[in-house]
């Protein structure tokens, strides 16, 4: 139970003392008012009922140094963020949240506070941005309740995390083709991966030899190499879990692969599939300007992006009589079902497009 006592200060003003225990810590609270001091001695002792009090002085904590912590200890399914997802996480917030609202105390962040630097954000960075800071934050303060560093989450906007991108091009199968002819011959048969067996493009980079199964006409994706600022390329696991598996491929995919290995270099088991012009791994930066010339070459729309393929993979199977949504899952390596439906909704709308014209 909470308990009031009333001392003088040397000017001769009563100050009221609300004194209560939280998880067998002491917690103090002085007032000015007698009505103030009542009013949060039966909140606390309501919430020491309910099971949800927490010390206040635990909120005192910024959101800076919180959300600096929790980058840098989250664990997704007990794996680490990677370290692309933690950069990625880093620039959001020193971008959008961190300037307007990271100075403050996590209990200061009450939802009026989150509404304001949300309209702010929305209205400075675009609606995209102010969806992926709100997401974060919405992650960084759940984590705060569960900590009991706070009662209850103060983001609460309906929809105020939903991106709303532009729908990206349908690429044909013939552009698909007409890309692998235009771009670097050293780089064929990744944009045939993309195109036909839906690899991501870390994970195409991330490729080694020993991944390709000419006999069984398939490549394993165990790994996804990314570009690092202040580390340069990096290796570590697929996207996620679902990201780990064995693809199937056309012939089409294994003759081109075939080939590929056939005029490498080194056909060490170990050694990167696709290399730079000067040996070593393929970068990132290497690729996006060899992509780029054959974009502009086969006069693909402005702005198609070498990821666009993977869609293309993904309708493919989706049109794929009997296929069901598992099966669309494993084969693009997504955890959740609602890109393999977003392929699967987009297919029939066309089958019916056509099926009217």
């Amino acid at each position: 139970m909470a308990s009031i006592t009333t001392t003088t200060t040397s000017d001769g003003e009563a100050r009221y003392r609300v004194r209560y225990r939280v998880n067998g810590r002491l917690v103090e609270r002085w007032f000015r008012r007698e009505a103030d001091a009542r009013a949060h001695k039966v909140r606390a002792e309501s919430d020491a009922l309910d099971g949800v009090a927490i010390d206040p002085r635990l909120g005192a904590r910024t959101l800076d140094d919180y959300a600096a912590q929790w980058i840098a200890t989250r664990l997704v399914k007990g794996r680490p963020l990677s370290p692309s997802t933690a950069v990625g996480y880093r620039r959001v917030y020193a971008r959008n949240i961190g300037p307007r609202i990271g100075a403050r105390p996590l209990r200061q962040l009450r939802p009026d506070v989150v509404r304001a630097w949300h309209a702010e954000v929305a209205t400075v960075a675009g609606q995209d941005q102010a969806a992926k800071a709100y997401r974060l934050l919405r992650a960084v303060l759940a984590t705060a309740v569960a900590d009991d560093l706070i009662r209850q989450n103060p983001c609460r906007i309906r929809g105020a995390g939903q991106e709303h991108a532009d729908e990206r091009p349908m690429v044909e199968t013939s552009l698909v083709l007409d890309l692998a002819d235009a771009i670097t011959p050293a780089y064929r048969a990744l944009v045939l991966l993309a195109g036909f067996g839906g690899l991501r493009t870390g994970e195409s980079l991330g490729l080694h030899v020993e991944d390709v199964d000419l006999l069984h006409a398939t490549v394993r994706i165990v790994r996804q190499a990314q570009e690092i600022a202040g580390q340069g390329r990096t290796e570590g696991p697929p996207k996620s879990e679902a990201g780990r598996r064995t693809v199937s491929l056309p012939g089409i995919v294994v003759e081109a692969l075939g080939a590929h290995l056939a005029g490498m270099a080194d056909p060490a088991g170990t050694a990167p599939l696709f290399c730079g012009p000067e040996g070593g791994a393929l970068r990132r930066a290497t690729l996006t300007k060899a992509w780029a010339a054959a974009v502009r070459s086969t006069g693909a729309p402005d702005g198609l992006h070498l990821h666009d393929l993977r869609h293309h993979a993904a309708t493919l199977t989706a049109r794929t009589p009997g296929v069901t949504t598992k099966e669309l899952m494993a084969r693009i390596g997504h955890s959740s079902p609602r890109a393999a439906l977003i392929y699967q909704h987009a297919t029939a709308e066309r089958d019916r497009a056509v099926a009217c014209w």
